[in-house]
């Protein structure tokens, strides 16, 4: 990915993290938010990064944590409890887009609509055993 393009990726998704700590958080930020942990994960499942699975499910409990906010209040927050770990996630993103070849970022790209168009569990959520 081109350096100007990864840089300015960057910084959409740190200012819609900045914007979801205080009060100028909306649907389109936390959605931003998302998917730049989701396209992290995929990225890191295809050997771009080592953060512990622990802490994409945190990022998932702080998304699902948004939502119910949301949902009760219209406030789209990212709570100062939740926020270290989507800021880890992000750092890690950047990384990644400055280092990973662009047809892996379009591979995960791929697998994020797949997932958006099913109807299958977060791949950010460890199944339950029985």
């Amino acid at each position: 990915m081109a350096a100007q393009s990864a840089r300015d990726m960057s910084l959409a998704h740190h200012l819609a993290l900045a914007a979801c700590r205080g009060d100028s958080g909306n649907r389109h930020q936390i959605n931003e938010l998302v998917r730049s942990v989701y396209m992290a994960h995929y990225l890191q499942r295809m050997g771009f990064g080592d953060v512990p699975f622990e802490c994409y499910e945190h990022a998932e409990a702080a998304f699902e944590n948004a939502l119910a906010v949301a949902a009760k209040c219209a406030k789209w927050v990212i709570s100062e409890q939740d926020a270290p770990v989507i800021e880890r996630l992000l750092a890690l993103h950047d990384q990644q887009l400055s280092e990973v070849p662009m047809h892996r970022v379009v591979e995960a790209e791929k697998q994020l609509r797949q997932f958006l168009a099913g109807t299958g569990a977060s791949p950010l959520v460890r199944p339950k055993s029985d």
